[in-house]
C-alpha cells in the first residue's frame, strides 16, 4: 500500500478529485457536510492491479493547518490539486512550502475545474516553482469533472507511483485518530512505515508494549509487516494508558526530551526568521519553540531548540519549523535529544569558537551515523570521538583513579565529558594495567607476579561464603596489602573482617534482590548471615555508595 496526502489551497477541488478516484466521501463531520469544507483529516484509498493506494484528504483552509500538516507527515506521495480558473493561491504556495521543507519529492499535480476554463490551463507558475527545485519527481494532470475517465487517471497515478523512490526510515507509527467504538473499544489509526511489528508495539513516552487485540487494514485483519500502510489498531482494554493523537508507536524504546538538536534543511537562514512565534511540526504533533539557537557549520547548519512540551522522535525524522506571525516555513531534520550537561557545554563550547566545522568541534563524542565516514575521526563503540577529549579521558584513567571511583566510573564520565559507560569499557580494554568492575576502576594484577599471589592466598584463607574466616594481615607484605586495597581487590569491613572483591560482588547481587528501599532484617534474611557479618557488610555498602542509610532503625536505599 502506498499513502498519498491531498494538498492545495480551499475549495480548489481536493475532496471532489478524491471522491471522483475513490468513489467514496472523506468529509464525515457534519460541520464539514454544513460548510462545504474539510476540517479534519479524511481516509479513503482506490485499488488498481491488485495495489492499494490509500488517501489522506487534508484542509485546505489555514485555520486548520495543524492537521494539514499531520497529513502531510507521513505519506509517500503528494497529490497536490490545482484550481485551472484560480490557480496558484495562498494555501498553495503554504502547502507547497511546507511539503518541500518536510523534504517530500514526489509529486501529481492534478489542475481541476478544466470544464469551468475556457483557454488552455495557464501552467507557467507551476512549472516555474518545480525548476527550483531540482530532485523533484512528478506528473502533472487534467481533470474535467464531466469527462474524465475514472479508470485512465487510477492508471495514471498507478505507473507514476511505480516509478516512485521512497526513503528509509526507523519502523514506527505516529497517531492520527483516537477513539472509542461501541462493543469494540479503543482504536487508534495511522500509516505504519515498513518493517513495523504489529507484535512488538512500544507506546512511547511510557516506553510500555501495547496490548492489542486486532491490527486492521482496509476493513481486512492485517498480516503484512513489510509494506507502508494506512492501520487500525484495536486494543485491549488491559492497557493502563491509550495513545492519543500526536503520540508515538515504535518496536523499540527510544528517548524523549524538550530539548532536541537539529540540521535545518536551508543554509540560508535570516534573523527575522526567528523573530516572532516559532512552532515545530514533527509526526501529527507540534509544539511551541521555547528557545532557539542557531549554529553555522562549514557545510551545515544546525539548531538547538528547546520546546513547550517533551516529546519521543525517531532519529532522522523529517520537521517543520513554522513562524507563525510571517506564515514562513523552514525544513529540518531530528538527530537528538540533548541532555542538561551537553547544552551547558554546548554554549561553552560555542563561545569560544570562531567556526565550527564538525559536531565534534562542539560536542566530545557523537554517534557515527551523524557524522560524515569520510572525515579523519577517532572512533569507538560506534561512536566518533573528540581527539582531545580522547587524550583527557586516558590522562584522567591513567591519574583519578581514586576520584573516578569516589564517583563511579560512569557517573564520572558521563558528567565530565558526556561519554557513556560503554564507550569507556572499550578505552579501557585497551589500556594494559587498567579494568573496570561494579562502577570501580581496578588495576591489573597480571603483570605483577608476586600480588597476585598474595591475593590468590588472601581469597584462598578467606573462604567462598561471605561469613569470610578472620585473617591476620600481620602475615602479609604490609606495601602488597596497601596496593590490593588501594586497586580494590580486597576491602577492609572492620578492624577483624577483610573481604575480598569477589565477595563484594556477592553482597551486591544480594542488594539488588531487594526492594529500593529495606530493613536490616530484610537483608540478613536473603543473606542468612549473623549480626557479626551483616551490619558492618550494610556499613561497608554504605561507604561504597552502593546504599545508604535513611533512618535511625537501619533502613537502607539502594542507590
Amino acid at each position: 500500500m502506498t499513502v498519498i496526502a491531498t494538498a492545495g489551497h480551499v475549495d480548489h477541488g481536493k475532496s471532489t478529485f478524491v471522491n471522483f478516484l475513490t468513489e467514496q466521501q472523506t468529509d464525515r463531520l457534519p460541520e464539514e457536510k454544513k460548510r462545504g469544507l474539510t476540517i479534519n483529516l479524511g481516509y479513503t484509498h482506490f485499488s488498481y492491479e491488485k495495489n492499494t493506494y490509500s488517501i489522506i484528504d487534508v484542509p485546505g483552509h489555514k485555520d486548520f493547518f495543524k492537521n494539514t500538516i499531520s497529513g502531510f507527515s507521513n505519506v509517500d506521495v503528494v497529490l497536490f490539486i490545482i484550481d485551472s480558473v484560480q490557480n496558484w493561491s495562498e494555501q498553495s504556495e503554504q502547502h507547497f512550502q511546507s511539503l518541500i521543507s518536510l523534504n517530500k519529492s514526489n509529486f501529481i499535480f492534478v489542475f481541476t475545474k478544466i470544464d469551468l476554463l475556457e483557454t488552455e490551463v495557464n501552467q507557467e507558475i507551476l512549472q516555474h516553482k518545480i525548476e527550483n527545485y531540482k530532485n523533484m519527481n512528478y506528473m502533472i494532470l487534467k481533470f474535467n469533472k464531466k469527462t474524465s475517465d475514472r479508470e485512465k487517471m487510477r492508471k495514471q497515478i498507478h505507473e507514476f507511483i511505480q516509478s516512485c523512490t521512497f526513503p528509509k526510515k526507523i519502523p514506527s507509527l505516529w497517531v492520527d485518530r483516537s477513539f472509542t467504538i461501541d462493543g469494540t473499544g479503543k482504536v487508534i489509526t495511522g500509516t505504519a512505515n515498513k518493517g513495523f511489528d504489529y507484535e512488538n508495539v512500544i507506546y512511547n513516552l511510557h516506553n510500555e508494549k501495547l496490548q492489542i487485540k486486532e491490527v486492521q487494514s482496509k476493513h481486512k485483519k492485517n498480516n503484512d509487516e513489510i509494506t507502508q500502510k494506512r492501520i487500525a489498531l484495536s486494543l485491549k482494554k488491559t492497557n493502563k494508558l491509550f495513545p492519543r493523537r500526536g503520540d508515538l508507536l515504535t518496536n523499540k524504546p527510544i528517548s524523549f526530551s524538550e530539548d532536541l538538536f537539529i540540521e535545518l534543511n536551508d543554509i540560508d537562514i535570516k534573523e527575522s526568521f526567528l523573530k516572532g512565534t516559532l512552532r515545530i511540526f514533527f509526526g501529527t504533533d507540534n509544539a511551541h519553540i521555547k528557545k532557539i539557537k542557531i549554529i553555522y557549520s562549514e557545510n551545515n547548519i544546525y539548531a538547538y531548540l528547546n520546546i513547550s512540551k517533551v516529546v519521543p522522535i525517531p532519529d532522522f525524522e523529517n520537521l517543520l519549523i513554522q513562524n507563525v506571525d510571517k506564515n514562513i516555513f523552514k525544513g529540518g531534520v531530528f538527530l537528538f535529544f540533548l541532555a542538561k550537561n551537553q547544552i551547558k557545554e554546548l554554549n561553552k563550547k560555542l563561545k569560544n569558537l570562531d567556526r565550527v566545522f564538525s559536531l565534534l568541534d562542539i560536542f566530545n563524542i557523537v554517534d557515527e551515523k551523524f557524522i560524515d565516514a569520510g572525515q579523519n575521526f577517532r572512533k569507538i563503540k560506534g561512536c566518533y570521538i573528540n581527539e582531545n577529549i580522547f587524550e583527557e579521558i586516558n590522562t584522567s584513567l591513567n591519574g583519578d583513579i581514586d576520584l573516578i571511583n569516589k564517583l563511579g566510573v560512569e557517573e564520572y564520565f558521563r558528567s565530565k565529558y558526556q561519554v557513556t559507560i560503554e564507550v569507556i569499557k572499550e578505552i579501557i580494554n585497551k589500556i594494559e594495567n587498567l579494568s573496570v568492575s561494579n562502577n570501580q576502576l581496578l588495576k591489573k594484577m597480571d603483570s605483577h607476579e608476586n600480588l597476585n599471589s598474595q591475593y590468590k592466598k588472601i581469597c584462598e584463607l578467606l573462604g567462598h561464603t561471605l561469613e569470610v574466616n578472620i585473617i591476620d594481615t600481620k602475615d602479609f607484605n604490609r606495601d602488597d596489602l596497601k596496593e590490593l586495597f588501594l586497586i580494590k581487590s580486597i576491602y577492609r569491613v572492620n578492624s577483624k573482617i577483610i573481604i575480598s572483591d569477589k565477595h563484594l560482588n556477592k553482597l551486591i547481587k544480594l542488594i539488588e534482590s531487594l526492594p529500593s528501599e529495606f530493613k536490616i532484617k530484610d537483608f540478613k534474611e536473603v543473606s542468612k548471615l549473623s549480626r557479626k557479618y551483616t551490619v558492618p557488610y550494610l556499613e561497608l555498602l554504605d561507604k561504597l555508595g552502593v546504599t545508604t542509610k535513611i533512618d535511625k532503625s537501619g533502613t537502607r536505599k539502594k542507590i
